[in-house]
């Protein structure tokens, strides 16, 4: 088949370029797969990772063994799941009257959590043991923490607990009339009780 000269000059121009390009885009080529892969290999290693972290966590939840939670939040260090298992320890601890453990477990939660809820509801938690060892000023500080909306007529009401514990009734007061207008009916009830018992 005869070209016509305009296509033997298309063509030979398509070689020159080939020629001086073809490296470049051979090089961005192998490059571009190397990315694709490494990126879905790195995607994979943390889902693995994820994944290792939860059936180690499983495997701790239904231990009776507290010891190994150290060895898990070290080995899991600023994920959810060190978290949740300071978070479980803390419970079993109050669950024995332990507000001492609770504390240390609840404080290495929020060092550890990466999370804002988990944030928030390690926060609360601490105010809550904080009120129960009868340390109000480290308990309103624990409940500075506490930024999230959800959270908001739990940490009103627990600290006009403290208010009250602290004699301040009129800061007690004005966080209880406070959840009487933006909390649940349990909680309005709850803080309306309290106030009644103010007066």
């Amino acid at each position: 088949m005869a070209y016509s000269i305009e296509e033997e000059q298309e063509l030979n121009q398509l070689k020159d370029w080939w020629k001086e390009n073809a490296k470049v885009v051979i090089l961005a080529f192998v490059l571009g797969i190397a990315g694709v892969l490494g990126w879905r290999f790195w995607q994979s290693h943390q889902v693995n990772q994820i994944v290792q972290a939860s059936e180690q966590y499983d495997a701790l939840a239904y231990s009776s063994q507290q010891d190994k939670v150290a060895q898990f939040v070290q080995a899991n260090s600023k994920t959810s799941y060190a978290v949740f298992a300071l978070l479980d320890e803390a419970k079993s601890a109050v669950e024995k009257q332990d507000f001492a453990s609770a504390e240390n477990a609840l404080k290495q939660a929020l060092e550890q959590s990466q999370d804002e809820v988990l944030t928030n509801l390690a926060a609360l938690r601490l105010g809550e043991v904080q009120f129960q060892l009868g340390q109000f000023d480290m308990a309103l500080s624990s409940l500075s923490q506490v930024k999230a909306a959800g959270f908001s007529t739990r940490k009103m009401l627990l600290t006009a607990d403290i208010q009250l514990a602290k004699g301040d009734n009129n800061a007690a007061k004005a966080e209880l009339e406070e959840v009487v207008k933006v909390g649940s009916p349990l909680e309005q009830q709850m803080a309306q009780m309290k106030l009644n018992n103010l007066l």
